[in-house]
């Protein structure tokens, strides 16, 4: 199967996947949450927490332990609002960055251990404004504005770079609302998005000059949000599904011009001028049981598939060595995964 079918086959799954949990949502919802809320006031949250381990051990423990700090301080806020019958808008700001440390032998006196400088764990930005309009027809058409980054990039050994890359995602398509009520959401909506991507990278080998660039794509997205109280009300779960079909890119050309460059260097290579055309998945779940009102366990699990990254600078002037590595550097053929466990101090704010 070609990489287009395998891509047209997974969404197929996806959408399969779907109808039942539509089919299911229908039969659950209330009555009095069929069709557009009246007006009313904005509903604000906003939701600060923080995730800390410690552990130290003394120069002669036995067994080579090595002790760490770890800390991740995360807002999570909201603010919807159903303006009047026919609209209903929507905003969250999700911000996350945490930091770990570890304990390491002392190069200058073995006998005793020492802190290393602490490496990121943790970092996210993430803006998204939904505006629904609720018509009281089968689906509602919305309109959607995204934006990803992180406060530190630190991918490059060469150094860091702040605030990069930011990508801008603007959507357009239809929403439907399968469940609502007062603990429980579930929303699928499918629409024709446009992603821009601006990055910059080093572009020599000290990282002490940096260059500019953007990329711009377009193509289908899907995207189901759910959250549902489990465990009678002990566990919140909040999910998110995100599948990107790109259906244009605008550094195809130059990834075609690039495996010609590639090839000349090693014929065996696989060519990548395709990669961009797979679907990028995003699959996020968080499982909170509040133990008291402001201890909580979280466990967070994320899968990413995204086979090629758009904040990839594909300069076909740089030399040959050079680009392939920036280039490779921005392929991924398997999926990536992050679990953490953390007992967290959270306080809500509104």
């Amino acid at each position: 199967m070609s990489r287009a079918g395998i891509g047209q086959f997974g969404l197929a799954v996806l959408a399969c996947a779907a109808m039942p949990c539509m089919a299911w949502a229908q039969d659950q919802v209330p009555a009095e949450s069929k069709g557009p809320q009246p007006p009313g006031p904005w509903q604000p949250t906003v939701t600060l927490g923080l995730n800390l381990s410690q552990s130290s051990f003394s120069s002669n423990w036995a067994g080579g332990d090595k002790g760490s700090f770890v800390w991740v301080f995360t807002t999570n806020a909201k603010a919807d609002r159903q303006i009047s019958r026919a609209l209903n808008t929507s905003n969250q700001l999700q911000l996350a960055y945490g930091q770990t440390s570890q304990q390491e032998t002392d190069p200058a006196d073995p006998s005793r251990r020492r802190w290393r400088s602490p490496d990121k764990t943790t970092d996210l930005i993430l803006f998204e404004n939904v505006e629904r309009f609720t018509l009281r027809t089968f689906v509602d058409p919305y309109v959607s504005l995204r934006l990803d980054s992180q406060f530190v990039d630190q991918s490059d050994a060469r150094g860091k770079l702040h605030f990069n890359p930011v990508k801008l995602t603007e959507t357009a398509g239809v929403a439907r609302v399968l469940l609502k009520t007062q603990d429980s959401e579930l929303i699928t909506r499918l629409g024709f998005g446009f992603r821009q991507t601006f990055a910059r990278t080093f572009v020599d080998s000290t990282g002490d000059k940096t260059g500019s660039f953007s990329t711009n794509d377009g193509g289908f997205e899907y995207q189901m949000t759910s959250t549902q109280p489990m465990l009678g009300k002990r566990v919140l779960y909040q999910g998110k599904l995100l599948v990107f079909w790109p259906v244009f890119f605008s550094k195809s050309s130059a990834l075609k011009d690039f495996d010609q460059i590639a090839l000349g260097v090693d014929p065996a290579r696989e060519r990548v001028a395709d990669f961009w055309k797979t679907p990028d998945v995003n699959f996020q779940n968080t499982f909170t049981a509040q133990i008291t009102k402001v201890l909580s366990v979280n466990l967070y699990v994320q899968w990413i598939y995204d086979k090629f990254d758009a904040a990839t600078m594909i300069d076909t002037a740089q030399p040959a060595a050079q680009l392939i590595a920036e280039v490779d550097g921005g392929v991924r053929k398997a999926g990536q995964f992050k679990q953490t466990l953390a007992l967290s101090l959270t306080y809500k704010l509104l």
